[in-house]
């Protein structure tokens, strides 16, 4: 078709429609704006933090328990959503000049962000599933294969979903803006469609898991360590706080793009939400190591060695270099130290 509609996913600032003639003036200035200022320290708290958990799961903890690679998947899927930042916000400022190459992976790794961070989070409460309600289960699955291939799966499957992005996303030539994004509706349906589909149906699993690990731990009458399923139902929550806005803001303007929606007021607040949900999506990559530093046991003890060995480390280099210095200044005649 000869319209040119949005892209499924926070990449297209802009939004071109032939059958309604709205000024979106102030929508372009208001994303400008969020974009350029929210998204800069995002992604500085979430390189920050992500890296943080990888190098704390790496050197402290083992990558054998099934709950520790899924973390650590999950964490590499924030920085994927995350390391694009700075590129987005040149986008929105002055179109896309990065070529027809970085157009496609842009948008790819998006789409394998968000399929790997639900793959991931599905499996992590799976897991947690097996190992309250029938934990003979969860025994079987304690070898680090179990771990390899739950994270091969995954990535594979969020690479196979992410295909058509790869495929129909092209960059559009204008006179004063290049854009980055779908060309036909037809895509631009089927990804926004497959992408609420694919978080539907990780959420009826995830509901149905935790259903019955609470009516699995009402009926027990062991004490047992809770804390592990408190920490994931806590991510799990704030993923879907995070995401649910945005993938309903895609359904609608799925719909719009029908041609059901068609009053201007309604389709620049839609415009207006969309914003807002695609820094809450991006927002989320920086939550998950503060949920891990604030419900996280294990995760605030070995921070605090990190930080605790960091402040060894530079006491004993500033010591040795005062020691150095000393030695140097009995040799000095100016009463400097360096």
């Amino acid at each position: 078709m000869g319209e040119i509609t949005d892209a499924p996913d926070y990449t297209t600032p802009y939004d071109y429609e032939i059958t309604q003639p709205c000024n979106k003036e102030d929508i372009y200035e208001f994303g400008n704006h969020l974009t350029t200022i929210l998204n800069s320290f995002l992604f500085i708290f979430s390189i920050i933090g992500n890296c943080l958990v990888l190098w704390i799961l790496v050197k402290y903890e083992n990558l054998v328990s099934l709950t520790n690679v899924f973390i650590f998947n999950l964490s590499i899927a924030d920085l994927i959503l995350t390391c694009w930042l700075p590129i987005f916000i040149v986008y929105h400022r002055w179109g896309w000049v990065f070529g027809v190459v970085a157009c496609k992976t842009f948008n790819a790794l998006f789409s394998i962000g968000f399929y790997s961070g639900i793959i991931f989070l599905t499996f992590m409460t799976f897991h947690r599933y097996l190992s309250v309600v029938d934990p003979l289960s969860a025994l079987k699955t304690r070898k680090p294969v179990f771990g390899i291939l739950a994270s091969i799966i995954s990535w594979i499957i969020s690479i196979f979903a992410s295909v058509p992005v790869i495929i129909y996303t092209v960059q559009i030539n204008n006179d004063d803006f290049n854009t980055c994004e779908y060309n036909e509706i037809i895509p631009v349906l089927v990804s926004n469609y497959q992408q609420n589909l694919f978080f539907l149906i990780a959420f009826t699993v995830i509901i149905f898991c935790y259903f019955k690990i609470l009516k699995t731990l009402l009926r027990s009458r062991f004490k047992r360590n809770h804390k592990p399923v408190n920490l994931i139902l806590i991510i799990v929550v704030v993923y879907f706080l995070s995401w649910t806005p945005y993938n309903i803001i895609m359904f609608l303007q799925s719909l719009h793009q029908q041609q059901f929606f068609m009053d201007c007021e309604f389709i620049k607040r839609l415009d207006y939400a969309k914003y807002v949900s695609e820094t809450l999506v991006i927002s989320h990559c920086c939550l998950n190591p503060i949920l891990y530093a604030f419900v996280g046991i294990k995760f605030r003890k070995h921070l605090k060695k990190l930080l605790n060995c960091y402040r060894t480390c530079k006491h004993e280099e500033e010591h040795t270099t005062i020691r150095i210095n000393s030695q140097d200044h009995c040799h000095n005649d100016d009463g400097s130290l360096y």
